[in-house]
């Protein structure tokens, strides 16, 4: 009997017995003998199947609905991935537009077409240049005084010239 580890030890030990009870004594010419043999076959064959091929099934079939499960993460990590950088775009191309126009604002006598901004009268005028907030005081008074309590609460580290 040679040393044996897993699952071949389990399949020996069930199979040993038959091999010594069944076959020991019995007449293997002609049909019983036939027969006899083919018990014997099934009967190894329906121990296999049960002690390791459907073991070895389940794990397979187990380790199948895992990879599923990851491969579906994956696409939806993956699609995520995509659209969050198709934002990332979408957010740098409208911070450039916006940053274009906050320049556009700042430099003085121009006039932003669609938009409903003007420069202001001194500009144009040749005095020297007020600041963003002393535009936006003379032109949108109302928001400037929101502004203003805004900074007012938030403390010193705003300052009203920002």
């Amino acid at each position: 009997m040679t040393e044996q580890h897993g699952p071949q030890q389990r399949i020996a030990d069930a199979i040993r017995p038959a091999m010594l009870n069944g076959l020991q004594d019995a007449e293997l010419i002609g049909a019983p003998g036939t027969e006899r043999i083919n018990e014997w076959v099934d009967w190894i064959a329906a121990v296999v199947a049960g002690e390791v091929v459907q073991p070895i099934a389940a794990e397979r079939d187990a380790f199948a609905d895992r990879v599923d499960t990851l491969t579906h993460v994956a696409r939806r990590n993956k699609e995520g991935c995509k659209d969050a950088a198709r934002d990332v775009q979408l957010l740098e191309a409208r911070v450039a537009e916006l940053e274009a126009e906050v320049t556009q604002l700042r430099v003085p006598g121009v006039v932003l077409a669609g938009l409903g901004v003007e420069a202001d009268a001194a500009s144009v005028a040749g005095t020297p240049p007020q600041s963003l907030r002393d535009r936006l005081r003379a032109k949108y008074p109302a928001t400037a005084e929101a502004l203003d309590r805004r900074d007012a609460e938030a403390g010193p580290s705003r300052s009203a010239e920002d």
